[in-house]
């Protein structure tokens, strides 16, 4: 979606109960139809109360249609499964490898969205597990959500239908003339619209494999024009050049540039090789702070207190050439000063700022020594999977 439009309402949603409430919520109150779509869909205590909800909207008549990613929810036992199906749901796997019939190459269904009615929608990168949720023993990892009410999810529901029944190649939307009108009088393609800009949304997808890098794009953009503050909350941060380029061009030019990164991890190989990556930046001038409380999982970008982008894209080269990642990118005052604040809270209450002095990983020539190694590892990785060294800027 490349235009501005304009929902009836925008809220942010953190992880943990308040998104879950939401969701199963969101779900309680369908009448016609329900989509939901996520990489991980877990068999446990948040995963049943999610597919019961599932199932009793299924049999009081709402046609819910529920993908999930086949290497992702690959543990999801089939009696799980069956039981949602016995009950109505339309429920599929998203198959990670090659497969003849549908050929998919290795494609990984990574975007995390609910749809109820075509009229109201969740977008942003919470999974449907424990973990997520939070439980008496382990806190909920960090991650970020927007709720979205309006006919502008109607897009969404489009897509998630192209997506359930294998169109990935449809264009229906907005090329449908009662949309067309409505989107031209809202704005171009500015990453920032112009004022006023309440309840402006739009939803940008990356799905390399159709030519769509409309995340990445935003990202890109936004970084090169932000002009105060850019503040990136950065799950499993790898960047290529061109992000790496950009930040270090905004801190040159007197931008306030700040980083989050994830203390604890669920990927080791990751947590080195993104502290390779920090290393370098903050040499460079990036602010770099580390989550401590939980697993950092959230994926954002704050610029100049005026725009943000939440969703499911990580910057590194999986999201950016692999998967189907989707962000919505919003311009709304009320949704932007809020999501601020609250990252300002996490800043100064859970987070730990780190410094080339301070960094414990790097604290001797051994553990330098294992980062450096992690990322290159990480960046063979990358290469094997997209040989071309021009795909991973």
């Amino acid at each position: 979606m490349k235009a501005y439009v304009r929902a009836e309402q925008v809220e942010f949603i953190p992880s943990g109960e308040p998104y879950f409430r939401r969701l199963i919520t969101l779900i309680a109150e369908a009448q016609k139809t329900f989509h939901l779509q996520v990489y991980i869909f877990a068999d446990d205590r948040t995963g049943t109360e999610v597919a019961e909800a599932l199932r009793a909207a299924a049999r009081r008549g709402v046609q819910v249609r529920v993908i999930v990613d086949g290497f992702g929810s690959s543990a999801l036992p089939n009696a799980f499964v069956e039981r949602m199906q016995a009950d109505g749901v339309h429920f599929r796997f998203f198959k990670h490898w090659l497969s003849l019939k549908r050929w998919q190459g290795g494609r990984t269904l990574h975007q995390k969205v609910a749809v109820a009615d075509a009229r109201r929608a969740l977008i942003g990168g919470i999974n449907i597990a424990d973990r997520y949720r939070g439980t008496p023993e382990e806190p909920a990892w960090l991650d970020l959500a927007v709720y979205i009410e309006g006919e502008v999810c109607r897009y969404l529901n489009d897509l998630c239908d192209d997506i359930f029944y294998h169109h990935y190649w449809k264009r229906r939307w907005p090329q449908r003339k009662d949309w067309t009108a409505w989107i031209a009088a809202v704005g171009k393609t500015a990453w920032l619209p112009p004022p006023p800009r309440e309840g402006l949304v739009r939803f940008r997808l990356n799905d390399w494999l159709r030519r769509k890098s409309e995340v990445f794009y935003s990202y890109l953009h936004a970084i090169r024009d932000a002009k105060h503050s850019l503040t990136l909350i950065a799950s499993y941060f790898l960047p290529g050049p061109a992000i790496r380029q950009r930040l270090e061009r905004a801190v040159k030019r007197g931008v306030l540039v700040r980083l989050l990164l994830s203390g604890p991890s669920d990927v080791p190989l990751m947590k080195w090789a993104e502290r390779y990556v920090a290393y370098d930046l903050i040499r460079k001038g990036v602010h770099v702070f580390l989550w401590q409380h939980s697993v950092m999982h959230g994926k954002a970008i704050l610029v100049d207190g005026q725009w943000a982008s939440v969703g499911s894209f990580n910057l590194n080269p999986l999201s950016r050439f692999r998967s189907l990642e989707m962000n919505v990118d919003v311009a709304d005052p009320t949704f932007v000063r809020t999501l601020c604040d609250y990252i300002e809270t996490l800043f100064e209450q859970y987070c730990v700022q780190i410094t080339a002095e301070r960094l414990p990983e790097f604290a001797n020539f051994w553990t330098r020594l294992k980062a450096q190694l992690a990322y290159f590892v990480a960046v063979l990785l990358m290469r094997v999977l997209f040989a071309s060294s021009r795909q991973l800027q």
